[in-house]
């Protein structure tokens, strides 16, 4: 199958999702919370650990194995009873999650869009809108109960603190001499990212679950990132026009390779944390999404079987998507996640609400 048909049938079953989900709504213990990032750092190291080896594997030409976590029926450290506190927490830090991923995914477009460089009559919109979600995060942020939790208290306030920023920001993403700019855009979307991580847990396994789930939406993204900027630079590289006579660069360097394979580790590992933990619900629209490939690497879609391909054979020869083609699967790919990561986040909204009352 080419990749137009590719393309076609993922737009296509994006579409019929979009149809039959429902639409997200738009305004919608310290120790414990600390013992699950140390888990979450704890796997993160792992992972990194063993980077090098699956570089060298892939490249050796042995295909990447699926990733397959069990599934969270009680996690560990979970309240063994809910209490009217911890749910009412809870639900302060759920209500501005959906708001947080807006905002967050919002950054990373108008980020890309300065990078390109787009006119000024397309980059005028895309601030204006990352601008009323800014009004709309903000509003839910003052909701939130922090719970005598200083590390969520302290990211708040630096998250507000770069907001305040903003107009800084934008104007140093336009000095191509610095990329202070950008490396603030990114700091900004991780640190909204991370407040999903931030959601104490209740007491209720299945509650918690979700919860847990969502812990994996920080390293989704950051790892989809990191593959969509030197599959983008790899792929450019190896599709322009060379000179008559000239030396044919090597599209992907060993380092790239390296960088690839490891931002590949997390997206598997990630995803398929979040697909195991999360609910029946999402569990059913990320297989429709992925093509049954959820923890596999997502590789039923075009962007990550591309990149499947390449640590597979240490090169794009196997490669035909286009640099517009790459660029148009990555922004499909970031939106319906998204889309997923925002439904959950209501779901868990809906099953606090519930709890409480």
């Amino acid at each position: 199958m080419n990749i137009f048909d590719d393309d076609t049938l993922l737009t296509e079953r994006l579409h019929r999702i979009g149809v039959t989900a429902p639409v997200p709504r738009v305004d919608p213990s310290e120790d414990v919370r600390r013992g699950r990032r140390r888990v979450r750092r704890a796997r993160l190291v792992a992972t990194a650990g063993t980077v090098l080896a699956v570089g060298v594997i892939a490249i050796a030409g042995v295909a990447l194995r699926p990733v397959v976590a069990d599934r969270a029926t009680d996690p560990a450290d979970s309240p063994t009873s809910t209490s009217t506190s911890s749910v009412r927490q809870a639900e302060s830090v759920a209500q501005a999650l959906p708001s947080s991923l807006d905002l967050a995914i919002n950054l990373i477009f108008e980020r890309h869009a300065t990078m390109e460089a787009v006119p000024d009559v397309v980059l005028r919109p895309m601030r204006t809108t990352t601008d009323e979600s800014i009004t709309t995060w903000s509003a839910k942020a003052e909701q939130i109960d922090a719970g005598g939790n200083q590390e969520l208290a302290d990211l708040l306030s630096r998250i507000q603190q770069s907001l305040d920023g903003m107009a800084e920001m934008r104007a140093d993403s336009l000095k191509a001499e610095t990329q202070a700019g950008q490396l603030a855009y990114l700091a900004l979307v991780n640190d909204l990212l991370a407040i999903s991580t931030f959601v104490p847990w209740v007491g209720d396994s299945e509650i918690d679950s979700e919860i847990q789930a969502l812990g994996s939406v920080q390293p989704v993204f950051d790892s989809l990132l990191e593959e969509q900027a030197v599959m983008t630079n790899a792929i450019t590289k190896h599709q322009q026009p060379q000179a008559p006579g000239a030396v044919q660069a090597e599209p992907i360097s060993k380092e790239d390779l390296v960088l690839l394979a490891a931002a590949e580790a997390t997206w598997r590992r990630s995803l398929a944390d979040f697909y195991t933990a999360t609910s029946e619900r999402q569990r059913e629209t990320l297989d429709q999404i992925t093509y049954n490939t959820a923890t596999d690497g997502a590789i039923g879609l075009p962007a990550p079987r591309a990149v499947n391909q390449v640590l597979t054979t240490g090169s794009l020869d196997r490669v035909t998507m286009t640099p517009d083609q790459t660029a148009a699967s990555y922004t499909e790919l970031i939106r319906v996640l998204q889309e997923l990561f925002v439904a959950a986040a209501n779901e868990i909204i809906d099953d606090l609400a519930a709890l409480d009352g």
